[in-house]
């Protein structure tokens, strides 16, 4: 089918569009993760989903509102318990992820539940998208926007130094629980995009393309938004000229964006020299 034919389907048309949503919004909080150094924590809450999704089952609700529900608790309470433990936030989220693990298994052992159905969301289609959860994903990326536009040079502070951010006045804890908040979001809106052993396409990896040739936040920023726009919309156009499973095709898509930013900045920097 001629891909101006594909366009014309409504399925097709809400795909494209929460590509470039989630592109444009949720990849800039790639940026945070990697730049505080916690790329452990989508692993916490991905455990954490599973978690969500088992309780969820036993009370006769949809595994995916349970997983969605789980990881927006944790990511309010991942940053308070670092405090309280007096550890690193991506350290105390192994405790999260080990404690949620070995839970979920338990309740799937001693309540029946059918684990299967609660892995289903470790799998995930953009195409399977309702016109609802497109204006949540939507919504999500224009408050992160607007987040990042409002708090600029307060998250600039908490990304470079969060004591020193603090000694200056910037509540330093908060802007890190938002942004870990927002992070919880985002990754409960991905799993049903492209599920959750392909997270790191839509969030982390456009973020990693974006600092290898970023001189600055800003930049960063701009250019997490720029690649992660063209990997999500890029892999599902490519999925839907050839027939490929949409998040294997967006994550291809993300890799070959930080393969081809880390050759341009070795090329550039042999140029310089």
């Amino acid at each position: 089918m001629p891909m101006l034919d594909f366009l014309t389907i409504p399925l097709f048309q809400k795909a494209l569009i929460a590509a470039f949503l989630s592109g444009a919004g949720l990849s800039l909080l790639g940026v945070v993760i990697l730049n505080l150094n916690l790329t452990t924590i989508r692993f916490a809450l991905m455990h954490i989903g599973l978690l969500g999704a088992a309780v969820a089952m036993i009370l006769g609700f949809s595994p995916l509102v349970g997983a969605v529900t789980g990881i927006v608790i944790a990511s309010l309470l991942l940053g308070p318990a670092g405090d309280f433990l007096n550890m690193d936030t991506g350290v105390s989220g192994v405790l999260f992820m080990t404690g949620s693990l070995g839970l979920a298994f338990l309740i799937f052992y001693k309540a029946g539940v059918p684990a299967m159905d609660a892995f289903a969301l470790f799998s995930g289609s953009i195409l399977a998208l309702s016109l609802f959860e497109v204006w949540v994903i939507g919504a999500l990326a224009v408050l992160i926007i607007i987040v990042f536009c409002l708090f600029y040079r307060e998250i600039q502070m908490v990304l470079y130094n969060q004591e020193l951010a603090e000694s200056l006045g910037v509540p330093a804890k908060a802007i890190r629980n938002a942004l870990l908040l927002l992070t919880g979001l985002a990754i409960g809106v991905n799993i049903r995009m492209v599920g959750a052993l392909l997270i790191d396409a839509a969030v982390l990896l456009p973020a990693m393309a974006a600092l290898i040739l970023a001189k600055s936040l800003r930049s960063a920023l701009l250019l997490s938004a720029l690649f992660g726009i063209v990997s999500q919309v890029g892999g599902v156009t490519f999925s839907m000229a050839y027939d490929c499973p949409s998040g294997a095709s967006i994550t291809l898509a993300a890799v070959l964006m930080v393969i081809l930013s880390a050759v341009y900045g070795h090329v550039t920097k042999k140029i310089r020299k």
